[in-house]
């Protein structure tokens, strides 16, 4: 019987360590996340940094709020939905003098996804096609699509572009 006993706890311990020991060897992005960044129109190489705005999306599920007004920003990650083809996107301008006014500019993606299988240890992930864009320009002055397909490489997708007086 002690035997037995040493055999299972012996057993029991293999397996643990087996289990703990194991890595599951996905060192890769495993979402496709389309990437935002703000730019100034009259220096379009230079990016800018806004404040007081809020980022959030339309019809989400859960966890809507992109960013929130009280931070500082110069890009911001902008998830598509992989229930849908398309997502919309809302950036409300918080500053004192616009916050009274209730100023948004919206964001509009129609796009095709599809499932990209990444490793057998990462498993799949959905990759997004862009294949129309739109927006507001109510203090946005204009965006491009810098990326139309969307992949779990961490790149710049989308250029937004804001005046800035000099």
């Amino acid at each position: 019987m002690a035997i037995k006993r040493r055999f299972i706890f012996l057993l029991v311990v293999a397996l643990m360590t087996l289990v703990v020991g194991c890595d599951n060897g996905c060192f890769e992005n495993r979402t496709s996340i389309p990437k935002a960044a703000l730019y100034a129109s009259n220096m379009p190489d230079k990016t800018i940094s806004v404040d007081s705005i809020s980022v959030y999306g339309i019809g989400q599920k859960s966890g809507a709020m992109i960013v929130d007004c009280g931070k500082r920003v110069t890009s911001f990650s902008l998830p598509f939905r992989n229930d849908s083809d398309t997502t919309r996107f809302v950036i409300r301008y918080d500053m004192k003098s616009l916050a009274q006014y209730g100023i948004c500019d919206t964001l509009t993606f129609i796009y095709t996804r599809y499932p990209h299988f990444i490793s057998a240890d990462c498993g799949v992930t959905f990759n997004y096609q862009i294949d129309d864009f739109s927006y507001t320009t109510y203090m946005l002055d204009s965006a491009a699509v810098m990326v139309d397909v969307v992949t779990n490489v961490d790149e710049e997708t989308l250029r937004l572009y804001y005046y800035v007086a000099q």
